[in-house]
């Protein structure tokens, strides 16, 4: 009787401390795109569409995917790697949204108005960043299959414009590996 007590409270025991046993994984990530820009035309403005699938770019999505439990967007920031034009060419306006992998749903994650490019240059600056877009975003990493579309549009006050841009996005993951 002794015995059946002893290994029913190990039991019960074991089923309360399992779950604080570090089954929990909490990363925080930083997630590098850069993307170069090219604008010839005399109308001043730029699209670009790039697809993104996250299992691919990154491995911990990959190894973790459908156990990923939270992504949480901790910031964003951006700037200028390269950049040939005038030093006082500027984006009259800027805006980055993310869209499914089709490219429906567009929900803006930023814009930006009147920005001096070559100010930009080297010179990681953080985001304000859009609720609605932010929270897609994170969806889109979180879900299988961990793809998304990033759109940026924009018009500069003169061209041609050659610039190389680099978007940070610093997340927090929490996933159960079990």
């Amino acid at each position: 009787m002794k015995t059946f007590g002893v290994i029913a409270l190990i039991v019960l025991t074991s089923l309360f401390l399992l779950p604080s046993c570090g089954d929990i994984l909490d990363v925080t990530k930083t997630f590098t795109f850069d993307h170069e820009f090219h604008v010839t035309s005399s109308d001043q403005t730029f699209q670009e569409n790039v697809l993104i699938d996250m299992a691919v770019e990154e491995s911990l999505i990959g190894d973790y995917g459908s156990k990923i439990k939270k992504i949480e967007i901790e910031e964003v920031r951006y700037w200028l790697t390269s950049q040939l034009g005038p030093e006082n060419q500027q984006y009259s306006e800027v805006i980055l949204n993310v869209a499914n992998d089709d490219g429906s749903d567009i929900k803006n994650i930023f814009s930006l108005q009147n920005v001096v490019l070559s100010d930009l240059l080297n010179n990681p600056t953080f985001l304000q960043m859009n609720a609605q877009g932010v929270q897609k975003l994170s969806e889109k990493i979180k879900s299988p299959p961990h793809k998304f579309s990033f759109d940026l549009n924009g018009n500069v006050n003169e061209t041609p414009v050659d610039f190389r841009m680099v978007v940070e996005l610093k997340v927090k993951m929490t996933a159960n590996p079990l």
